[in-house]
């Protein structure tokens, strides 16, 4: 079967590829799009999630992408649209191109970069932790170091050290998440006596489940 409309071979239906998307596309790019920027963590907030690693360039990109809104899905995987960005005042200069064969479409938008502050650093610095390190008996300041070390490689989102402070007996070590301190108490299996306890702090509002806090005790 043939298009009726240019003679090439049919792929949608009747009608090749070229002259289908000619008949059906509908493209919708606003003006101005703001994208979100952490400045603590670099993180860009992206279709809903705070993408870290991204340099500002392809983050801007990915914000006209996400943006673009079109009736026909598998149009980006035609290779029927590029994006160019290039600095403006005051943002980026978004040019996204539509090729349909021999015809060509150009849309503009200008992309704000604006600073904000993602889940991670807002709990950072509001001094979040759902576990809490309960170190006591012969614990270096070395011990300790290596600890914070450790937690900074895990790869746990909310694996940060909220706080540590020196207690009768030890230190307590603050952390935002409670993977990250299971895996600490791991290395002191057999090396230490444990005791796990935890206490409820809260509801969460979107999965009605209770906030739990946790605490390890570990004595050398």
């Amino acid at each position: 079967m043939v298009c009726p409309l240019c003679g090439k071979k049919s792929e949608v239906g009747m009608f090749c590829s070229e002259c289908y998307l000619k008949r059906n596309l509908k493209v919708e790019l606003p003006s101005v799009i703001e994208l979100r920027h952490c400045k603590g963590c670099g993180a860009y907030l992206l279709s809903g999630k705070w993408l870290k690693g991204l340099k500002e360039e392809d983050a801007v990109i990915k914000a006209a992408q996400s943006s673009l809104k079109t009736n026909i899905k598998r149009l980006e995987k035609t290779g029927a649209v590029s994006i160019k960005a290039e600095t403006g005042q005051g943002g980026y200069d978004i040019t996204v191109t539509i090729s349909l064969g021999e015809s060509e479409t150009k849309m503009r938008a200008t992309v704000l970069v604006k600073n904000a502050t993602c889940p991670d650093c807002s709990r950072l610095a509001g001094g979040y932790y759902e576990a809490v390190l309960q170190l006591r008996g012969g614990i270096s300041r070395r011990t300790i170091e290596d600890i914070v070390e450790k937690v900074g490689k895990h790869k746990d989102r909310f694996s940060f050290i909220s706080d540590v402070k020196k207690v009768p007996g030890g230190y307590d070590i603050y952390l935002g998440s409670k993977k990250s301190a299971e895996k600490i108490v791991r290395e002191f299996r057999g090396k230490a006596e444990m005791k796990k306890s935890f206490e409820q702090v809260g509801l969460d509002r979107q999965s009605s489940k209770s906030k739990n806090r946790f605490y390890y005790l570990i004595r050398l």
